[in-house]
Formats: structure tokens, C-alpha cells, sequence
């Protein structure tokens, strides 16, 4: 089974691109110690707004749940950014 999601994230403290690469960063290397992949997507050139895609695996469905739902704690968790968009598909292989 595999998770794929979409993310739309609003950083709101952020003024420059350097800042916001400085976040991005740092939300890409804390989802990845949680074994999930990771790239961004849309909104290069704009300082407070980024799309991220991410893709894990699983054994099942449930695993797949507990998975996703532990990345969006993290998400939740980290003030720096807000979810303005989650979408989310599950592709059994």
C-alpha cells in the first residue's frame, strides 16, 4: 500500500525565500527521519506559500493510516507553517 499527499503550506513568518528555504528544509528533514519521501512541487518563487508531495509505503491500509496521520501530527506541531490544503490517495499495489 502506498500514501501519496499533497500539501499546500502557508508560511506565514516568512519574508524572503531564503527564509523559506530555510523552512522547507527543515520540514523536509523532519518528515524524512519518519521514512517518508519528499519534494516540492509548486510556489518556487513565492516567500510564503509551498506545495509539497510526499509518498510513503506500508503493509496494509491501516499501516498506511497510522503512517499519514503521524506526519500530520508532525505538520500540526510545527509552528513555523499551516496546512491550507491536504489531499491524499491511497494506490494498493
Amino acid at each position: 500500500m502506498i500514501c501519496t499527499v499533497r500539501l499546500e503550506l502557508e508560511l506565514p513568518f516568512s519574508s524572503s525565500l531564503k527564509e523559506k528555504r530555510k523552512v522547507v528544509r527543515s520540514v523536509k528533514d523532519r518528515l524524512r527521519r519518519k521514512n517518508v519521501s519528499l519534494v516540492e512541487t509548486e510556489h518556487h518563487d513565492l516567500w510564503q506559500r509551498a506545495t509539497l508531495e510526499l509518498a510513503l509505503a506500508a503493509v496494509s491500509r491501516s499501516a498506511a493510516e497510522e503512517k499519514r496521520e503521524e506526519v500530520r501530527r508532525a505538520l500540526l506541531n510545527y509552528d513555523d507553517v499551516a496546512i491550507l490544503d491536504w489531499r491524499e490517495e491511497f494506490v494498493k499495489l
